[in-house]
């Protein structure tokens, strides 16, 4: 017999806390309880609302009006970017983006799950949303001094009528869909057929597998690689699959930005939403014997803030933390057993599918040996000033059909492996909260279909990994990285069980970390291209140099990491050995130098406006000069572009940076027979490596001694401010356009940062969330105190705590309200 991990899990997880349900007329936090039908929030000195309630559903409308009262424009603009309805109150230019997003999703699927839903979960969401719309009411009202003034500068008003489907879709739309919905076989596809085009069929084809390569196997994972790993070896067991492939028309690979590209599935590896940081240290690492926990999720920076603060208090729910767009569950926190966190998602839970359309009809395609009728539904979009517009969405047996290539005769759609999970992967998030150990935490995780990396700790000293999401068994004549042919003969074969998803249980390293990296041995995707280099060894080299660490000196990395130049690990130590020897005065000796004497990181701790190295100026300058040299003969002149890039911070910069994609190549080749991909092709082309460095090098050093001078010292490049945007990431604006803030130097870290240190002092929690707590602007245009006063907390690294026993959350209470529902 056959026995599914995530069935078993999931109902050990139900006993296990039947008893959290059992007492659920009890308080489960030592605090007195409102009476039944009441709501007390009490907010803190940083605005952050702590919700009691005698039940779950009081709970959650505390929860949904505490919102709206900090970020009801926000909110309301998410609401619309996530259903595609800004163009009706934004006007045309948003049409795009609602189409985009209407096409992105299935409302009957999400509302068939809502119908699905217990009484208790059913009051989660439900609740939410009658608290939201209590405030919003409240709003109405008194709008003269209550209405966010976006509202009336974008020249319309919030309704009171939000639903649990509504509190469901931000989630979704947010979570579910920007970090699992996301495929790069296309991109794949077409570049393959360039480098054929330029090559011929054989090169092309080494060059496309020394570019995006499946694994490498020296590349660092979150699960522990063993110690001895094995290289690849010549393949080509998928000639046939990719032989059996139309080719792909450039046009489909053009998109507005990355999230069309993501819902399209024609994102480009380096444009796949990875971006956010963890690392946990276990008694074993630590100098006190406790356990430090510090995660960075990296959604971007935005005013308002990303992430919602908030402490949720009744029987069975006991957390204080964050969450992304108010979810209504707490995805950065703790409940004071154990503490949790997340990065994005690794795994490969999507696979495009190459239809192959008759002749006469392209509604039609071809599937088991006949043409099939694709599904359609129309939307209509609503649009400020103008008619009415519709969206026809098609689908076929693999999903919707996200581009239609006529010119080849094909469509493109995509099948993923956790449609009509969305909630079910969003209930084991919340249920989580409630977790009280490791087993039943795991349990939980297993309930989660989208990919996404959880994090682990508790007061026993234990840490933990898993990467969750329902994993399909392809075929193996399949060519991950490329479509699927959609005839028939390439369908899944199941979907692997959780016991199968990577996972580290107290990894013999005393640690874990994670920037994005590949999540275990095996664990590849069409995308990840995951290569030795990685800005993970920011922080694996530094928790590796010293055996045990203190609580501060681990949150220190936070701000060394955030300032790492993530280039310079690899290629300085070359410089240094392709100029040893070199007079003191030969350009090449002088860049390196130069590089000699730098700390790798590009800071500006006086705050003068420049980079605190001249390294930062040369490194800036050589790259570009590198990669041309080594790249630029080989790859057809838009592959190359793609790669020209050095992965360091535009003028200002809104988005988390990495080493620049041309990186993986020169690395790898400067490796050679070292690299952990093969290096069948030679982008030396037989010239000496050292050689090339050098002359790369004193080519930066003449542009840059024209530029600025000789004296090193005066090689200093203006610093990149960091920015906090006003539209969210999908596009849609959440605050005035005057509404922009800035810090004077850019920091790649967290949107927010949250520290757990659990010892024999108990769980201590403090958390930096910028800008502020509240977006509230008031009608005349004074901002809530709370509008940016974690701006400077932010950008001196500090950290404020968080109350997590009633006591504390009464000691810091500066208001109360009570609620009736």
């Amino acid at each position: 017999m056959t026995l599914n991990f995530r069935s078993i899990a999931l109902a050990c997880a139900l006993v296990a806390l039947a008893g959290c349900a059992a007492n659920s007329t009890a308080p489960a936090t030592g605090a007195a309880m409102p009476p039944a039908g009441k709501v007390t929030i009490k907010r803190d000195d940083y605005g952050v609302p702590h919700v009691y309630a005698n039940d779950v559903r009081g709970l959650f409308h505390g929860f949904g009006y505490a919102v709206a009262e900090d970020r009801l424009f926000q909110m309301e603009m998410a609401r619309r970017a996530v259903l595609g309805t800004v163009a009706e109150v934004m006007g045309p230019a948003y049409v795009a983006l609602d189409k985009g997003s209407r096409a992105s999703f299935d409302p009957a699927s999400i509302r068939a799950q809502m119908a699905r839903l217990s009484s208790d979960d059913k009051a989660i969401f439900d609740g939410y949303a009658a608290g939201f719309n209590a405030r919003v009411n409240e709003v109405l009202a008194a709008p003269a001094t209550l209405l966010p003034k976006q509202f009336a500068d974008a020249g319309f008003r919030p309704k009171a009528d939000w639903t649990g489907y509504d509190v469901a879709m931000i989630w979704v739309g947010t979570m579910a869909n920007r970090y699992s919905n996301v495929s790069s076989e296309l991109a794949n596809l077409r570049l393959l057929e360039q480098l054929r085009k330029a090559r011929g069929d054989e090169a092309g084809r080494q060059l496309f597998d020394q570019i995006r390569w499946v694994e490498d196997p020296l590349a660092p994972t979150t699960v522990p690689r063993p110690k001895a790993v094995a290289r690849g070896a010549a393949d080509d067991a998928h000639a046939a699959h990719r032989a059996a492939l139309a080719p792909v028309s450039p046009e489909l690979l053009v998109a507005r930005n990355e999230i069309d590209a993501a819902q399209r599935g024609v994102a480009e590896p380096w444009t796949r939403p990875i971006a956010s940081n963890l690392w946990i240290a276990g008694p074993n690492k630590t100098t006190d014997g406790s356990t430090v926990f510090i995660n960075g999720p990296q959604f971007n920076w935005f005013n308002p803030s990303y992430v919602f603060g908030i402490g949720l208090h009744v029987a069975g729910f006991d957390v204080t933390g964050n969450t992304p767009f108010a979810h209504p569950v707490v995805l950065f926190g703790t409940n004071g057993k154990i503490a949790w966190g997340a990065t994005a998602g690794p795994l490969d839970v999507n696979d495009m599918y190459q239809e192959k359309l008759d002749p006469a009809n392209q509604y039609h395609y071809l599937f088991n040996g006949a043409m099939r009728a694709m599904s359609k539904r129309t939307e209509l979009i609503k649009v400020k000033g103008q008619p009415d517009q519709s969206l026809d969405v098609y689908a076929t047996v693999h999903g919707t059909v996200t581009n239609f290539d006529l010119p080849n005769g094909t469509a493109y759609s995509m099948k993923r492996s956790w449609d009509g999970y969305e909630l079910e992967s969003l209930l084991g998030w919340i249920h989580a909260m409630r977790a009280q150990n490791w087993e039943q935490w795991l349990a939980q995780a297993s309930r989660v279909a989208i990919t996404i990396n959880w994090y682990y700790a508790d007061t026993a000293g234990n840490i933990g990994y898993v990467s969750p999401g329902r994993l399909p068994i392809r075929p193996a004549t399949q060519d991950i990285r490329l479509p699927a042919v959609g005839d028939g003969s390439m369908e899944w074969l199941g979907i692997r069980p959780f016991s199968e998803d990577p996972k580290t249980f107290n990894p013999a390293q005393g640690y874990v970390a994670n920037w994005n990296n590949q999540s275990a041995p095996g664990a590849v995707s069409d995308g990840g291209n995951y290569s030795v280099v990685d800005r993970v060894h920011e922080f694996t080299a530094r928790l590796e140099a010293k055996p045990r660490l203190t609580p501060d000196e681990l949150w220190a990395l936070n701000r060394t990491t955030a300032y790492a130049d993530t280039n310079a690990r690899y290629l300085v130590p070359f410089a240094l050995e392709a100029t040893r020897g070199l007079p003191a005065a030969d350009p090449a000796r002088r860049a390196a130098q130069v590089l000699a004497d730098w700390n790798m990181l590009n800071e500006d701790p006086a705050e003068r406006g420049v980079y605190d190295s001249p390294a930062t100026t040369l490194m800036t300058a050589w790259l570009p000069i590198l990669y041309r040299k080594v790249l630029a003969d080989d790859l057809p002149p838009e592959v190359f572009a793609a790669y020209a890039g050095t992965g360091y911070a535009g003028e200002t910069q809104v988005a988390s940076i990495r080493p620049g994609n041309g990186l993986k190549l020169v690395y790898n080749a400067l490796l050679g027979p070292k690299a952990g991909v093969p290096q069948r092709y030679d982008f030396f082309n037989g010239e000496d490596k050292n050689a090339v460095l050098r002359a790369t090098l004193a080519q930066a050093v003449a542009e840059l001694d024209k530029r600025y001078g000789s004296d090193t010292a005066k090689w200093r490049t203006p610093v990149t401010k960091h920015v906090f945007l006003t539209s969210n990431f999908i596009g849609a604006p959440q605050a005035g356009a005057d509404e922009l803030l800035s810090l004077p130097s850019y920091m790649n870290r967290g949107t927010q940062n949250d520290k757990v240190v659990l010892g024999a002092k108990g769980v201590v929690l403090c958390t930096a969330a910028p800008p502020g707590q509240s977006g509230f602007v008031a009608p005349d245009g004074r901002k809530s105190p709370h509008y940016a006063d974690q701006m400077t907390l932010f950008k001196d690294f500090g950290c404020k705590s968080e109350a997590l026993t009633p006591a504390e959350v009464d000691r810091r209470a500066q208001s109360t309200k009570q609620l009736s529902y």
